[in-house]
């Protein structure tokens, strides 16, 4: 299981490096700002939920400003957001490439899944400038945001995966997909604390692999007491369901170059 895994970074890594600078370059070609969208996506989310919900709703944050509140939880939910949305047409946008190449087909969305870590990098230096000027230091615990990315990580990667593979036999799995991870935002303590949750349905609630993920960001960056419990949670659903989508997404793929 695990030398199938790496196969992929090891016997295919310049085709995977190739398909993510493809995507990257492919994604922002012909637009007036280029790359800028990489910034102004999170950028004009942010101004909308901060308006909604430190205005119109205040919500509590713990003496935390809610633009970086939010901005510790959102930057994250969009990596998952824009990989499994672009992950979801991935298989059946490369068609041509799975009737002619022979290669481990989970190197199209594995090639999605870095591109939009990339983009992440480039909206963690504009949520380090927030900091700055909102004068609010990174605790010392912030270096455990790469522990609970990593299980973000296994999380996307699995969905990725199962719903790419899905997509290619039902093409209307895509437009259920959008349908679900709009559903499952507000599902998510991104735009509003955990505490707001009534105490009868928090059980349920924290089912959520999610909510472990996004409760530590803001735990690790501002120094929260840290809810252990959920976050292990969290690594063990991950992992499981990484795992489990993986040998699904194998299995399928012997039949990817009859169905694309």
């Amino acid at each position: 299981m695990r030398a199938t895994f790496l196969v992929p970074f090891i016997s295919y890594k310049y085709l995977l490096v190739q398909l993510t600078l493809r995507e990257i370059k492919a994604r922002y070609k012909q637009s007036f700002i280029g790359y800028m969208w990489i910034i102004l996506n999170p950028l004009s989310q942010l101004l909308v939920y901060s308006f909604v919900f430190s205005i119109v709703f205040t919500s509590p944050t713990n003496n935390v400003p809610y633009v970086l509140f939010l901005y510790a939880a959102l930057l994250p939910w969009i990596f998952t957001q824009t990989t499994v949305t672009s992950a979801t047409q991935s298989l059946v946008e490369n068609a041509g490439l799975l009737r002619k190449v022979s290669f481990p087909r989970e190197v199209i969305p594995y090639s999605i899944v870095l591109s939009k870590i990339i983009d992440l990098l480039f909206s963690i230096v504009v949520f380090s400038i927030f900091m700055i000027v909102f004068n609010t230091q990174f605790a010392s615990t912030t270096w455990l945001v790469i522990p609970i990315f990593l299980i973000q990580l296994f999380l996307t990667t699995g969905i990725a995966l199962l719903l790419s593979a899905c997509n290619l036999f039902y093409r209307d799995i895509q437009y259920l997909a959008n349908l679900l991870i709009m559903l499952w935002m507000y599902m998510t303590p991104i735009v509003y604390p955990l505490s707001l949750v009534p105490d009868k349905y928090i059980w349920f609630y924290k089912l959520n692999p999610m909510v472990g993920i996004m409760e530590g960001y803001r735990s690790a960056i501002f120094n929260y007491p840290f809810e252990t419990t959920i976050i292990y949670w969290s690594a063990f659903i991950s992992i499981v369901f990484f795992v489990f989508t993986f040998i699904v997404f194998k299995r399928l793929e012997r039949s990817f170059a009859d169905i694309a």
